[in-house]
């Protein structure tokens, strides 16, 4: 069973609630869930909708197909008729849509709702529940995430949402058509009990779990859930988190913080992450570990500010003058976006080195069930930091930036020993004093660049999914890994053999990796969500290595399956 659910509407009709409740039934009942939201940047109208995707399977990405629209507006109807798979139907109140369509089956939410909630407030409630008897599904589900959503607003409010959405539930059982044979498929009462979240809370849950203990930042879509998610458990966490009045000075602050020894987080979408570009330098030149988040979304400027894409990635490269080195890595679900910041804390401590997530708005946003995030699993390395009685045995002799071996110096926290020290934004000595000598300034250049070796062989190598004997390669990164995964399912069940290589380690590469895994393939077909390939660019810079084919999306929108399939047939050229 592979079920998709579109509840569509303008800003402010509800069709969040609607949509998060049916999330939420679904992983109640057993199902695999991945959902995503596509809103406009507006308070109130346009047109907004909510994809809610089931299956017995894990799935890791939404789809162009729907079997049930739920319209809260005529435009719902007029959006999403297109997609409706044969044999699907179009929910809504014939008091706010009228269309001629054989594929419209009218519920009465508002009236439904005033009979049996005593309020049109209850209209998703019943939704919800025509949804559910449509599907065959069981109402105690909707009971129980009923009494979980409005227990806090006692008996009466549960009660009058429970009748509403059993009003809904038997008015779909009794009124559909004959024909309609869409149904959930029975799933076992003993099924694993799921969390739903999205990429946000999974990067606030890895953060807190790898002990952050400072976030820092400027509101800014669609990076501001994971600093909400942050704020909510700060009190029970023991975390600093401090609004900043711009990103310039969120993550000078989180510098700041990260000096004195706070594992410190700075959450941001591109256009902050512009601001920050000289602050960066400063965490590089002082080797002073700090994690950026960088959520993307289309640019330049403001751009589409509540919509997806991957057109950072040579930004968060290359951002500030000078060389100093940087991690670069990109989740590409909300399971790897726990890992990847516990990693990218450990990484920045280790190297002493900031370290940048990149997101987008599509991992943000999208809500996927999983199993729970082992808190007991994680591990905490901060690298060469010396103890209180290891800096005290210094004296005076402690020296910030001394020449390793490695590029790697002893760190301390400063005012908790007898080690003293200074750091600069200017170029310094070993001790951290400023210096102008040209054998010094090569030194310490040198030291900090040697670490770009090291992270080269500690970066990881790509996940690989699909036939061994594949002679096409679709090559990706990021939150294009579900869409990707489903492609070459769908390649290979028509007679190509197709492999994903997919990148969560994306700077800095190391060639002999990317060579043995991307070199022997006759087709490399690049997938992003840019318009000039810049992973592709990346990988020939490092390797040599081109791509035979591009499959690009730069529309805001999130690369599907369906999208790849089309596009490859298409040819797959680069546009430009």
């Amino acid at each position: 069973m592979d079920l998709t659910i579109v509840v569509g509407g303008a800003a402010g009709q509800g069709l969040r609630s609607i949509g998060l409740a049916l999330v939420k039934a679904g992983a109640k009942a057993g199902f695999h869930v991945f959902a995503t939201q596509d809103y406009m940047s507006r308070i109130r109208g346009g047109h907004n909708f909510f994809r809610i995707r089931f299956s017995e399977d894990e799935i890791f990405t939404t789809n162009q197909d729907c079997h049930l629209v739920v319209a809260l507006d005529h435009d719902s109807v007029e959006f999403h008729k297109n997609d409706l798979d044969r044999g699907g139907l179009i929910l809504c109140d014939p008091k706010d849509v009228q269309a001629n369509s054989e594929k419209i089956f009218y519920v009465p939410f508002g009236d439904l709702a005033i009979e049996h909630g005593g309020h049109k407030i209850m209209a998703n409630s019943v939704a919800l529940g025509a949804v559910w008897g449509l599907l065959g599904g069981e109402i105690d589900d909707i009971y129980s995430l009923l009494e979980d959503t409005w227990e806090t607003k006692g008996t009466d409010v549960v009660e009058k949402n429970k009748s509403s959405a059993l009003a809904g539930f038997e008015h779909a059982i009794k009124n559909k058509p004959k024909d309609f044979e869409l149904k959930f498929k029975k799933i076992s009462t003993t099924h694993e009990k799921r969390l739903v979240v999205d990429g946000s809370t999974a990067i606030g849950m890895g953060a807190i779990a790898a002990g952050c203990r400072f976030l820092s930042a400027y509101p800014m879509t669609p990076s501001t859930g994971i600093t909400e998610y942050i704020a909510s458990h700060q009190n029970s966490c023991n975390i600093i988190v401090e609004q900043a009045e711009d990103e310039i000075a969120a993550l000078i602050m989180g510098i700041g913080a990260a000096n004195a020894g706070a594992r410190s987080l700075v959450p941001t979408s591109g256009g902050g992450f512009s601001l920050m570009v000289e602050g960066l330098g400063l965490a590089g030149i002082t080797e002073t570990p700090i994690v950026i988040v960088n959520m993307q979304r289309p640019g330049p400027a403001t751009g589409l500010p509540t919509r997806t894409e991957q057109s950072d990635l040579l930004f968060a490269i290359h951002a500030h003058q000078g060389e100093f080195p940087r991690l670069v890595m990109a989740p590409h679900s909300p399971e790897e976006a726990f890992s990847t910041i516990v990693r990218a804390f450990n990484m920045a401590d280790f190297y002493q080195i900031p370290v940048i997530v990149l997101g987008d708005q599509y991992l943000a946003d999208s809500l996927k069930t999983t199993t729970s995030f082992d808190f007991n699993s994680v591990k905490i390395d901060r690298g060469k930091l010396l103890d209180e009685e290891e800096a005290n045995s210094l004296g005076g002799d402690y020296k910030r930036h001394l020449l390793t071996e490695d590029g790697i110096s002893p760190r301390v926290f400063p005012g908790r020993s007898r080690a003293i020290f200074a750091t600069t934004g200017d170029e310094h000595d070993e001790s951290g004093n400023i210096i102008e000598e040209a054998d010094l300034r090569i030194a310490q250049h040198e030291k900090r660049l040697k670490k770009l070796e090291s992270l080269r062989q500690n970066s990881r190598k790509p996940l690989e999914y699909g036939a061994k004997n594949a002679s096409i390669a679709l090559i990706s990164w990021g939150s294009t890994y579900g869409a990707v995964k489903e492609a070459v399912d769908l390649i290979n069940k028509k007679g190509s053999i197709a492999k994903m290589i997919h990148f969560i380690d994306i700077y800095p590469l190391n060639p002999d990796t990317v060579i043995e895994a991307i070199g022997g393939y006759k087709e490399r077909i690049a997938i992003e969500g840019n318009a000039t390939a810049q992973f592709a660019k990346l990988i020939k810079s490092e390797t040599g290595i081109g791509m035979t084919k591009y499959v690009l999306r730069y529309d805001g929108r999130p690369i599907t399956p369906e999208y790849i399939i089309d596009n490859i047939k298409e040819g797959g050229n680069l546009p430009w």
